[in-house]
């Protein structure tokens, strides 16, 4: 057993009031996330520390440069943390360490290289300022949590509003203005809110929770799986029609939300997540069915493509370590046979690499708060 998921198991006994994952999921699973964690770093991440999506053509985004930092943490490596946190500042950010990042970075038709769109992700945001947080609570820098601290400032005014008497987290600064309003579950992170609102009291973080799983009730979560993207009338906050039939499914958008409940209950037990983890349990069926979990799924649960995609695979594998048990292990198999001398399936494809790690990680224990990280 692992020494992280010792302490899940600990917790799960009563000690600290967490629930673990079962223990056959450990093993030598924490030996397998530092050695694809050393594949990654080597073919996704360059000496300046720079994550290249290779599948999107060579592009860098600040999602990727975050996915980067909390595996580092995670795998214990401050040195490509630092890298990745230093390109960031110095390309995304202006240079500014507080600033939110720009998403897009890349070549220009000019052959310049540059950013391609200013405009901030949440999601990337969110992940950003955790692994700052994280980091500065596993190497005891403060320094880092001064800048996670600069960074929630932005990100509060920037990408949250009120939405009648709630609040609600923009995918982006740009989508304040949208009719209907537009949001993404995905980048709903409660169980990273809850380190905000220590890190920043002068911002109602838990309030922002509340609110978040109260629209997701209201939508309907509890009985379908969550969609890509989520539409609410800006006058009365309630669910509207997607202008797009496409953003109902439960796709690569909203699959890594499965992550996202696990998280909150592994952490902190959360009924809210374990009630909306129904759904995600209820793959299942599809999944006897098809032998595979399918990338893409209709809001009932149904297959909406006939391909799977790693990325799902493993974000839903950290879901059903809570919601699905009896499945765990034949989900897991699948990942199994995906394995590759660096990593999983396609070498190229950095979104399934990231998700495949980050699913085993959650479940094996391997992946925790700050609070239990050093």
């Amino acid at each position: 057993m692992s020494g992280a998921l010792a302490v899940l198991t600990a917790l799960s006994a009563g000690l600290l009031g967490v629930a673990a994952p079962p223990a056959e999921a450990a093993g030598s699973d924490a030996a397998l996330l530092r050695r694809t964690w050393r594949g990654y770093r080597r073919h996704f991440v360059q000496a300046d520390g720079r994550v290249i999506d290779w599948k999107g053509g060579g592009i860098s985004t600040s999602e990727g440069q975050a996915y980067a930092m909390i595996r580092a943490v995670w795998a214990d490596d401050r040195d490509t943390f630092e890298r990745a946190r230093r390109w960031t500042r110095d390309n995304l950010q202006g240079g500014v360490p507080t600033a939110l990042p720009a998403w897009r970075w890349g070549q220009r038709p000019d052959q310049s290289w540059g950013v391609l769109d200013p405009q901030p992700a949440s999601d990337a945001d969110q992940w950003m300022a955790w692994a700052l947080l994280l980091g500065a609570e596993r190497w005891q820098a403060p320094a880092l949590r001064v800048q996670a601290v600069g960074l929630l400032d932005q990100l509060w005014s920037r990408e949250v509003m009120p939405l009648g008497d709630r609040l609600v987290l923009l995918p982006g600064p740009w989508a304040a203005s949208t009719t209907p309003l537009r949001l993404n579950p995905s980048y709903f992170l409660p169980f990273a809110w809850r380190d905000f609102a220590k890190a920043d009291p002068s911002h109602p973080w838990v309030e922002l929770i509340d609110d978040a799983y109260a629209i997701l009730n209201e939508s309907g979560a509890q009985s379908t799986l969550v969609p890509d993207w989520l539409y609410l009338d800006p006058a009365t906050g309630q669910r509207t029609a997607a202008p797009d039939p496409a953003h109902d499914l439960f796709g690569f958008e909203a699959a890594r939300f499965a992550w996202t409940l696990a998280a909150e209950v592994a952490w902190y037990d959360e009924p809210r997540a374990r009630a909306l983890l129904s759904p995600i349990a209820q793959l299942s069926e599809s999944f006897r069915i098809n032998g595979q979990l399918p990338a893409v799924s209709t809001p009932d649960g149904a297959a909406a493509v006939s391909y799977p995609h790693l990325s799902t695979t493993g974000s839903v594998l950290a879901a059903w370590a809570w919601a699905k048990p009896d499945e765990l292990a034949a989900l897991r198999k699948t990942i199994d046979q995906a394995r590759r001398c660096a990593g999983w399936g396609e070498r190229d494809d950095y979104f399934a690499q990231n998700w495949t790690w980050l699913g085993l990680a959650l479940v094996s224990g391997e992946a925790l708060p700050p609070e239990m990280t050093r």
